[in-house]
């Protein structure tokens, strides 16, 4: 039976779920929208199968070749060189089932699974929160056993658990993760929405969390309503300092080289420096890193010819290939304060307009001048 006694042993994968064959695992939510395990002892056998196929442990073999890539017909709706897009586009017109992230009507991030080009469009662009991966791993062995090849693209975390209980169909599984900084809970997504809305007196049409058209360093989320749209930092702001991370984040065993997956997507930062005139743009550039033969197969040639140089990894070492993320000092105080008093109250606290990060700066800004 799967016991977790500290909530950074579990990463809310889902497999330990779809692999019961009793039925006796669902996957609930913590106060932060964090889906753990929660075991039904009536039905549970305890025949041990949770806890086998639970893969949160450090990959074997660290990846391969690496490249800087980019696709120049796709800067303009991608966040990096576009090489999601591409991959996920290559899978489906050979045949293949796609599943990966997308936002929904109601702006929760659900991995969903696609079978046409035309369906791959929620899928595209960054989504800075967790998505919800209830009853997806089961959906791809599904798939896998009725003889259909399939592409997963998710967290490392997630790539392993759907790679593990794809068992002896894992041949006909291309898994794709991303270099992860780690994922913010969906409930504060959900009721910073809400505020949103509240505030402004109309509701949402639509949602970014990363704006394309910033440029590639921009990091902030986009807000449409009907009359209007703005480009806000709000989000992004709680996010990048750390203050909402899942706990599982904070003790990865994939923030390294040894990826758990065939390959990896990640910002290739650095480019600019390393590679002069290659991606001086500000459209974005992506880093592709190969570990094993199957990736190196299907990555080995792409329709729309790339943009593509093949680099030494050593100098593209972003910090979550080398350690997980460190979360911030107040982060306890931050899900402790949500949990009691809500969004908003978080938000005048630790916001980027809040006197507590006004403060902070200022300390920053005088370190830097005279120290």
């Amino acid at each position: 039976m799967i016991h977790i006694e500290n909530r950074n042993q579990c990463c809310g994968c889902s497999a330990c779920a779809d692999a019961c064959p009793h039925g006796a695992i669902r996957m609930e939510p913590d106060g932060m929208g964090f889906r753990y395990p929660a075991v039904d002892p009536d039905w549970c056998v305890d025949c041990g199968i949770c806890d086998r196929v639970c893969a949160f442990r450090p990959a074997d073999e660290p990846a391969g070749k690496a490249y800087a890539i980019r696709f120049p017909e796709y800067l303009d709706r991608s966040q990096s060189g576009g090489l999601g897009y591409a991959l996920m586009r290559k899978a489906v017109c050979a045949g293949m089932v796609v599943y990966g992230a997308a936002t929904g009507p109601d702006f929760v991030v659900r991995h969903v699974r696609v079978t046409t080009e035309e369906g791959l469009a929620p899928l595209r662009l960054t989504k800075y929160v967790q998505s919800d991966m209830t009853g997806v791993p089961g959906q791809v062995l599904s798939d896998l056993k009725a003889g259909r090849k399939v592409l997963f693209t998710g967290t490392p975390c997630q790539c392993a658990g759907v790679g593990s209980l794809a068992g002896r169909y894992r041949k006909d599984l291309l898994l794709v993760d991303m270099a992860c900084h780690g994922v913010p809970a969906p409930y504060v997504w959900r009721d910073y929405l809400k505020y949103v809305e509240k505030r402004e007196g109309e509701p949402l049409t639509g949602a970014l969390f990363r704006d394309p058209s910033l440029g590639w360093h921009g990091a902030k989320e986009k807000l449409c309503f009907a009359s209007k749209s703005q480009v806000k930092g709000d989000y992004a702001h709680l996010y990048f300092q750390r203050y909402m991370m899942r706990p599982s984040c904070l003790a990865c065993p994939f923030a390294s080289l040894a990826r758990p997956s065939d390959l990896t997507m990640a910002d290739c930062w650095g480019v600019e420096k390393a590679l002069p005139g290659f991606a001086d743009d500000n459209r974005g550039c992506s880093l592709l890193l190969v570990s094993t033969e199957a990736g190196r197969a299907f990555a080995d040639h792409f329709d729309e010819a790339p943009q593509v140089r093949e680099v030494d990894i050593r100098a593209f070492l972003q910090p979550n290939f080398q350690t997980p993320t460190v979360a911030h000092k107040y982060a306890p105080r931050f899900e402790r304060l949500y949990l009691r008093h809500g969004f908003p109250f978080v938000l005048r606290n630790f916001g980027k307009d809040s006197w507590n990060h006004r403060i902070a700066e200022k300390i920053v800004k005088f370190k830097k001048k005279w120290l």
